[in-house]
């Protein structure tokens, strides 16, 4: 095994596009190579590096996200080898917040034979590793698949390492037990779920663990600052010869509306949305799923055609969706148990008002529209607004130095800008602290000075 740690900026996208390109040099036995990694973004930006190094992806090799690989390689064609329950696809459907309700719907899935997102590391796990209770013959038979695996199964790319969770763990290192060679390339600073996995692995592998100090985006003021709040071991090298540009602004000072639309951010960014920052228009699609699985659901207790089925529920959601505003969810019973003569449950209405509502919920445009850290992990701009507020200010003035996620979101919005970072301290913040406070703690502990109201419309 083999584990890079390399910090924001360390170019480890076009750095771990050439290892594999190398490494698929060394292969000539047919196996094939995994780059794996956790958002669509991610993979795509791997893909678009691998074809600029190489004009192609090689045949021999598939780039995908971490859940799509453990589904193609392992959930879905060895699950029921195993245990006796068969997966043919997986769901992202939002799942209930009550713990109660998440643990029936979870298992309404897999009895229809969908396992849903969440539960993919851990069903992995038990395929590849173990499950408690596991009888000698299922032994046999992971042992027989893991030697399957092992004999096309070259080697495997893990980027963003640092967010893998406790069940990936220990799929990581029993794929290392099996001479499959591992790659991973992660930053535990830049770990926003607060896992510590990762730091597990470098803390029992470090003879295997390289670090890189290089900073090629941030400029030498930038990294400086980012230097200040993480561990010496990590500290990194500015690779710019460009001092870089830190301000900061109060949003009692402007017209905030104004100040993030009109001034060219690359990216403004916020730890979490507000009353007055919200950080997406809220997509709709995974309500769609939801409600398409509940009307599913209803439609097989019917005497429907199973041929007709998906048709069926394309053509009553499209109805529901379209008069939505008009029809309340008890007409939507009604409709259904007319058309499809049936009587429908308590439960029935009660999982399918669920779905209904969730449709209802209106895309709200209220508040000013930006990124949360969470989305331009991994982004980077030459011009970049970060509007501070109560969770993150904490960490920045040095009043909690906690070497835990919150201080890695502070790292992660510290290292996003190639050439200037405004600070905007928003009006909780200045309540909290006083404007004098923080005059005083920019200017004479981080050397940054405000920027003038006037200059409100930088280009």
């Amino acid at each position: 095994m083999k584990i890079v740690v390399a910090g924001a900026g360390a170019g480890k996208t076009t750095s771990m596009a050439q290892l594999v390109l190398d490494k698929l040099e060394e292969v000539n036995t047919g196996k094939f190579i995994y780059v794996i990694t956790y958002t669509n973004a991610a993979r795509n930006r791997i893909r678009e590096k691998i074809i600029e190094l190489n004009g192609c992806i090689p045949n021999q090799l598939f780039i995908e996200t971490i859940h799509v690989f453990l589904l193609r390689e392992f959930v879905l064609p060895f699950h029921h080898l195993l245990y006796n329950q068969q997966f043919i696809k997986a769901s992202q459907m939002k799942l209930p917040d009550n713990l109660i309700f998440k643990s029936r719907k979870i298992k309404e899935l897999a009895d229809n034979k969908i396992v849903h997102v969440e539960k993919v590391t851990e069903i992995a796990k038990w395929i590849i590793c173990k499950k408690t209770k596991d009888t000698i013959q299922i032994k046999e038979k992971r042992r027989n698949l893991l030697d399957i695996v092992s004999r096309y199964l070259d080697s495997i790319f893990i980027d963003e390492a640092q967010d893998m969770d406790k069940h990936l763990l220990e799929v990581v290192q029993m794929l290392d037990r099996e001479n499959i060679d591992l790659y991973l390339v992660g930053d535990p600073k830049q770990d926003l779920r607060g896992r510590d996995a990762f730091k597990t692995l470098i803390e029992k592998y470090r003879k295997s663990v390289e670090y890189l100090s290089e900073n090629h985006r941030c400029p030498i003021s930038h990294v400086q600052l980012a230097n200040s709040y993480i561990s010496a071991d990590e500290q990194q090298l500015p690779q710019k010869a460009l001092l870089g540009e830190l301000g900061y602004v109060f949003e009692s000072d402007i017209e905030i509306n104004n100040f993030v639309n009109t001034i060219n951010w690359d990216y403004a960014f916020i730890y979490k949305k507000n009353d007055r920052f919200i950080t997406h228009i809220n997509d709709k699609n995974w309500a769609k799923e939801n409600l398409a699985y509940e009307l599913k659901s209803i439609i097989n207790k019917s005497n429907i055609n199973v041929q007709l089925v998906d048709k069926i529920i394309y053509d009553i959601q499209k109805i529901i969706l379209k008069d939505l505003s008009q029809l309340n969810n008890f007409k939507v019973f009604s409709m259904l148990e007319k058309s499809l003569s049936i009587k429908l449950t308590r439960q029935d209405k009660g999982k399918l008002a669920d779905a209904i509502n969730l449709n209802r919920e209106i895309p709200t445009n209220e508040g000013i529209l930006v990124n949360s850290i969470d989305s331009i992990k991994g982004l980077e701009g030459n011009k970049c607004l970060f509007i501070l507020s109560t969770e993150l200010a904490p960490y920045l003035f040095g009043e909690n130095g906690n070497q835990n996620k919150m201080l890695n979101y502070l790292y992660v919005a510290l290292t996003r800008s190639k050439q200037k970072l405004v600070f905007m301290i928003t009006t909780e913040v200045e309540e909290k602290y006083s404007r004098k406070c923080i005059n005083t703690y920019f200017q004479e502990n981080l050397l940054i000075k405000e920027e003038r109201t006037r200059e409100a419309t930088l280009t």
